[in-house]
């Protein structure tokens, strides 16, 4: 008679132990890793898309600058040629990311009692820090894509700010939120801020007219910094796909927990 060899319940138990630890161990990093790659994903789409829509709109507009064209000023008006840019903008980024055969349609979403974080996490930030540029990512739209956007003209610059996953999160500056400009000098999609990395004592011992000013100053896009407004440089390291902590990573493969 033939002796079958079997695992024991007690080996089984064992080895199933075993393989659940493991799985405890790589499946935090597993889901980084996988919900990095999809903001990655979202959010050259939505450059792409974006920039789509400012070049279809310039050749609609007939201007040679899409951006000296919307930001032309007098006392009387103000920028009065902004609507028509704006709705411009909304009716092509519809027709390219959306479903072209359905009528424009864009809500108001106010994000004003929302949560949404800095770069890492460490600060929540709000309105008053990043005064008028960051009005977009409070007051904006949803688009037939689920992303939110809206766009706004202050100081002669041409903003854009984009969820590029709407509602879902982690809403966070530099994570899913970024805000953008557009170049004068050809009409592409640029960054808001230009990283300035000073000290923190550096930052202290600034003189500030007001206090987003303080908020502004440097660390835009910083791994420590507990400025309310870092995290508004980070579409100057996505844009180029670079780590802001200088390590040679890409962008999204650094982005903090």
């Amino acid at each position: 008679m033939k002796h079958i060899k079997a695992f024991t319940m007690a080996e089984v138990l064992i080895t199933l132990g075993i393989i659940g630890i493991v799985a405890t161990m790589t499946f935090p990093s597993m889901l980084g890793k996988f919900r990095r790659k999809v903001l990655e994903t979202q959010f050259k789409k939505s450059v792409s898309v974006i920039s789509q829509a400012i070049m279809k709109t310039k050749v609609q507009l007939g201007s040679d600058k899409f951006v000296d064209f919307c930001i032309q000023y007098n006392e009387t008006d103000g920028y009065y040629a902004s609507k028509e840019c704006y709705d411009g903008f909304y009716q092509n980024f519809v027709n390219i990311a959306g479903n072209k055969s359905t009528y424009m349609r864009h809500y108001n979403i106010n994000r004003t009692n929302e949560i949404i974080k800095t770069y890492n996490g460490l600060q929540i930030t709000d309105i008053s820090s990043l005064a008028g540029i960051g009005q977009g990512i409070y007051e904006t739209n949803i688009m037939p894509d689920g992303s939110f956007l809206n766009m706004n003209i202050i100081e002669y610059k041409f903003y854009i700010n984009v969820d590029v996953n709407g509602q879902k999160g982690p809403n966070q500056l530099g994570h899913d939120i970024f805000i953008f400009t557009i170049d004068k000098n050809n009409d592409t999609i640029s960054f808001a801020n230009k990283p300035q990395n000073f000290t923190e004592e550096e930052i202290e011992d600034g003189e500030y007219g007001e206090e987003f000013l303080k908020e502004r100053k440097g660390n835009p896009c910083s791994f420590t910094s507990k400025q309310k407004a870092n995290g508004i440089g980070c579409a100057w390291y996505a844009l180029r796909d670079m780590c802001p902590d200088g390590s040679g990573r890409s962008y999204f493969e650094c982005l903090p927990d």
